[in-house]
């Protein structure tokens, strides 16, 4: 998992702002109100009018730590 490509998401998002996608998941790093902030999803997709597609998101003392931390 050394060579994961992470790319910019759009210009929405508070800079920093990455993602990337590793079997099956979503995974986000952002800035949310100046704290880095990642978070894992599911692939977009509704079943069953559910619509929750987050997994499990945290946050961490720096943006280059949540990249790492979203992966495990």
């Amino acid at each position: 998992m050394a060579n994961i490509d992470w790319q910019p998401l759009p210009p929405l998002w508070p800079s920093p702002a990455v993602s990337t996608e590793v079997a099956g998941f979503m995974l986000l790093v952002f800035t949310k109100h100046n704290v880095p902030t990642w978070e894992v999803r599911r692939r977009p997709k509704k079943v069953d009018g559910r619509d929750d597609d987050l997994v499990v998101g945290g946050t961490a003392d720096t943006f280059e730590a949540a990249n790492p931390t979203s992966i495990f």
